[in-house]
């Protein structure tokens, strides 16, 4: 069968994507210093053989006006009639790629009845021994120029990985092949139109600009792969301010149009008035950079994609030229090379704080020489005094997570579950961490503990601030909280805690004890309802409501109640034993576990 495939699902490692992303840079260098379309074919088929390791690799340029596609260069075909080959758009895995719909793949062309087939087109292929077929299209401005091919002699399943690979390949080949094509007619033009001769040569100089704007980029993230290098360099070149947006239109970073001094207008930070969110999806659809607007808030969006993935925006304004249009376009494209690589690093980065965090929490034997090298590369020392904090997202849990791990004192961060562990050694963490969150309008619930002498104490202060996030949650405050003002219960919690850990363990549950059993017996929910009736002022009506129950039911539970605690549990003095006991029992369990009302 055809499969339609976009391999969204690719699980990358840090350090396999930069590996992979190295390569596909090394195909761009290599694309955008070729000025000759031949040359940039043989480039495209012969870099694409070798990095999907295929038989054979070709590319097909459409002829729209006959409504065709064929073969103009390849790599790994034996036969002549294969490497000449053209047919009908629409027809074989090479005609519905070329359509420009989506990558496709089989695994045994000729008896894939999925795919229209022609008899003289499957007599070239079982000429030349094919079996396995995948290719993509080659898009320009959003123009299907052709596709890019490559086929085996055998079964084979390219994995998402590998279609990735070829969709990163086919974007730089048709930019590139563009490039050369344009280059091409450009020098043509000059030499045959003598007429246009000044139009000509401005095409020409036009081009070749772009093409070292192309060539600087590439050196700037091989250079420094991140995006403030594509930042500055794209509005030194546009003499404009530009920034950059997520994919959500977050700003994250903006470039003013040169360096200088603070006096200089044109130095200044910038201010760009934000696209609203229409405008970021029409320049996502169209796939290139649009004018919004017009007039001074006027603003040109330009989608940054990498394959099927939408990574963000690049928007500036006071652009008005088609060739800076241009410009911003193969800055986006670069962008979405340098994000790539930032985000390879962070996963990396990422990977390691959540080993080390992991490795304390789980108290694994761990040498303090060991333990001192790997925090070594995060400026952390084993007996520096350090805190903790515990994050539970309100929203936007991407968000936070850049907040948090772009905070002063920030020093490892990882997510555990649903909440995000945080260690600092800076006292201006708490306050930038509110203010920010303020400003950038991020609920969050949190606690932190601290300090502790030494990163070995993280255990213990990770309880305590997970506790008390739980108590926060339950009890529905929001915020970031030093974890010893979360309350009574917290604190009767974790004395609790301490006593056990001194061998004198406190059950503060056993007021309930007895309907604890008589749930887990017999799966019934007692205990949760008859905390919710608590934390429902003891109202029989809000109690149904918070359970979707019929009142009747929740007076029967109620019965139950009474007939296992005995007479007056819910009225004092007994009731503020059993209120301690349901709360404490909700809170020793996960925040997943827990259900009570807040």
């Amino acid at each position: 069968m055809v499969d339609t495939l976009d391999g969204s699902g690719t699980d990358e490692t840090g350090h396999g994507r930069e590996a992979l992303l190295r390569a596909l840079l090394d195909t761009a260098a290599e694309l955008s210093s070729l000025q000759d379309v031949e040359s940039v074919l043989q480039s495209i088929v012969r870099r694409t053989r070798h990095l999907l390791r295929s038989d054979m690799a070709y590319i097909s340029l459409n002829d729209h006006a006959a409504g065709e596609t064929y073969i103009r260069q390849s790599d790994g075909v034996t036969t002549q009639e294969y490497r000449t080959l053209r047919m009908p758009i629409g027809y074989g895995i090479l005609g519905r790629v070329a359509t420009g719909v989506a990558p496709y793949q089989t695994t045994d062309y000729l008896r894939d009845e999925s795919i229209p087939h022609l008899d003289s087109i499957d007599e070239i292929v079982a000429g030349e021994g094919v079996l396995t077929i995948m290719g993509v299209p080659l898009l320009v401005g959003g123009q299907v120029i052709g596709a890019l091919m490559v086929a085996e002699r055998s079964h084979r399943v390219f994995s998402p990985e590998e279609i990735d690979v070829a969709d990163s390949l086919g974007t730089h080949a048709a930019v590139a092949l563009d490039n050369a094509e344009r280059y091409t007619r450009a020098l043509h033009d000059a030499e045959q139109l003598s007429r246009e001769h000044e139009r000509s040569q401005e095409e020409l100089v036009s081009r070749t600009q772009l093409m070292d704007f192309d060539a600087e980029l590439l050196h700037e993230i091989n250079r420094a792969p991140t995006e403030d290098g594509v930042l500055t360099l794209t509005a030194r070149t546009l003499g404009a301010p530009v920034a950059l947006l997520s994919e959500s239109g977050e700003q994250i970073a903006v470039a003013a149009a040169r360096p200088g001094h603070p006096d200089d207008p044109a130095c200044r930070t910038p201010t760009i008035p934000p696209p609203e969110p229409a405008a970021l999806e029409a320049a996502t659809a169209e796939g290139r950079a649009l004018r919004i607007g017009e007039g001074p808030d006027a603003v040109v969006v330009a989608p940054i994609r990498s394959g099927h993935d939408a990574l963000g925006h690049l928007v500036t304004c006071g652009v008005e030229d088609p060739a800076e249009l241009q410009l911003l376009d193969h800055a986006a494209a670069h962008m979405a090379l340098a994000l790539q690589f930032v985000r390879a690093e962070e996963d990396a980065q990422h990977r390691q704080q959540l080993d080390v965090i992991e490795d304390l929490l789980a108290e694994r034997p761990i040498s303090d020489h060991r333990l001192a090298r790997r925090l070594q590369r995060w400026r952390l020392g084993l007996h520096d005094p350090i805190h903790v904090a515990v994050i539970l997202p309100a929203q936007d849990t991407d968000a936070v997570r850049r907040l948090l791990r772009g905070l002063p004192g920030t020093r490892l961060a990882a997510p555990l579950g649903d909440q995000l562990c945080v260690i600092f050694d800076d006292e201006r963490w708490v306050a930038s961490a509110r203010r920010q969150a303020s400003e950038q309008g991020l609920g969050i619930q949190g606690a932190w503990s601290g300090p502790m002498p030494s990163i070995r104490h993280l255990p213990k202060h990770h309880r305590i601030a997970r506790l008390a996030v739980t108590a926060m949650r339950l009890g529905g405050r929001q915020g970031l909280v030093d974890a010893a003002d979360v309350g009574v219960v917290g604190a009767v919690l974790h004395a609790a805690s301490q006593a056990e850990a001194q061998g004198d363990p406190i059950d503060l549950t056993a007021p309930i004890a007895a309907l604890v059993s008589h749930d887990a017996e017999r799966g019934t929910e007692l205990v949760r309802t008859a905390a919710t009736y608590f934390e429902t002022d003891r109202r029989i009506d809000r109690t149904a409501e918070a359970l979707f129950l019929h009142r009747s039911t929740v007076k029967q539970r109620l019965q139950s109640i009474r007939r296992i605690l005995g007479e007056g549990w819910d009225r004092a003095p007994r009731n503020l034993d059993v209120h301690l006991a349901l709360r404490a029992w909700g809170l020793t369990r996960s925040t997943d576990q827990a259900s009570l009302p807040g």
